[in-house]
């Protein structure tokens, strides 16, 4: 019999998996911030840091609400993402061209992450947990924010390099 066989079982693993990412987030944001050259760009993620340790904590308390711990399985996605920035923080010169690929990295980032919010998102509001809903909402709206933010960081960071 498989372990996820009902749609709280299915929201159990979607919370835990986006609690992971933020655990990844908030421990390894630190190295990206230090590898960045341009101030704006190392103030997002400062940023972002923060939120992601804010984030892990709304996640426990969903994963309480289910009577279900927080950790569960590694976010693969995200870890691998942030893999490659880690990566790309040790193979890209400082400066303009690294600050591009990572903030790419941090994109993609967050578009796993919002992807991954509006999946839990509407599994709770199908069992109707409509408080778990709305944190989930606004966690897909920071992550939106967040990535519409970098964007802006990353044009501008190309449109210099003409």
């Amino acid at each position: 019999m498989a372990d996820v066989d009902t749609p709280r079982a299915l929201l159990v693993m979607a919370v835990q998996d986006l609690h992971d990412g933020e655990v990844a987030m908030a421990e390894r944001l630190g190295k990206v911030h230090r590898c960045l050259a341009d101030k704006a760009l190392r103030d997002l993620v400062e940023q972002d840091e923060t939120r992601a340790g804010e984030q892990r904590k709304e996640l426990a308390e969903i994963a309480e609400a289910l009577d279900a711990a927080p950790e569960g399985a590694d976010n693969i996605w995200l870890r691998a993402i942030l893999d490659d920035a880690d990566n790309d923080c040790s193979t890209i010169a400082r400066g303009p061209l690294r600050d591009i690929a990572l903030a790419g990295a941090l994109r993609k980032g967050k578009q796993a992450q919002r992807v991954s919010y509006v999946t839990a998102r509407a599994l709770a509001g199908a069992l109707e947990m409509d408080e778990a809903a709305r944190a989930l909402l606004e966690m897909t709206e920071r992550a939106q924010a967040a990535d519409e933010t970098l964007a802006v960081a990353q044009q501008r960071l190309c449109d210099d390099l003409r």
